[in-house]
């Protein structure tokens, strides 16, 4: 690859910078979607594989919403090929990926209320999902087959709901 350009009156030349010489720790030190992208063709010194790359996709997940966190993993997934590191992409992936349907409370709710057809533990899970697992009111309203007014309401009378 060219490091000068000479034309006319013009005597232009610059440095070629492997990608692999930079410590992908200065990338990962960015608010940047697209330094931290490109940060997996970076040098990971001496650091895990799996936890860089675990690092980078987590990082790209709070700093963007669904749509363009699945524009920068595409990226990732295509730079991941140059490093041989789409393994440990995909499993990264699969880490930040929760299927609400696999998780205890989910499945507790969903037995009680279909056993037990007790509206109100249906309600305490769904609350216990939202506190202390994140998770999103209309996901778990949906999922336990709830009203969100309801649930509202109920949140309203539970103390420290």
């Amino acid at each position: 690859m060219k490091s000068k350009i000479k034309r006319d009156k013009i005597d232009y030349s610059y440095d070629i910078i492997d990608m692999r010489d930079i410590a992908c720790e200065e990338l990962l030190k960015s608010n940047d979607p697209s330094a931290i992208a490109i940060s997996i063709l970076c040098d990971f010194k001496e650091q895990d594989k799996q936890i860089v790359v675990n690092t980078i996709l987590r990082k790209l997940r709070e700093l963007n919403d669904d749509k363009s966190f699945e524009n920068y993993l595409e990226i990732v997934t295509l730079y991941s090929t140059n490093r041989g590191l789409e393994k440990e992409v995909k499993k990264g992936v699969e880490m930040l990926t929760v299927d609400i349907e696999k998780t205890p409370f989910y499945q507790i709710g969903v037995q009680t209320g279909i056993e037990e057809g007790k509206i109100e533990e249906r309600f305490d899970n769904a609350i216990v999902m939202i506190k202390d697992f994140q998770l999103a009111i209309d996901d778990v309203v949906k999922k336990l087959n709830i009203k969100k007014e309801e649930l509202l309401e109920y949140m309203k009378q539970v103390p420290n709901a």
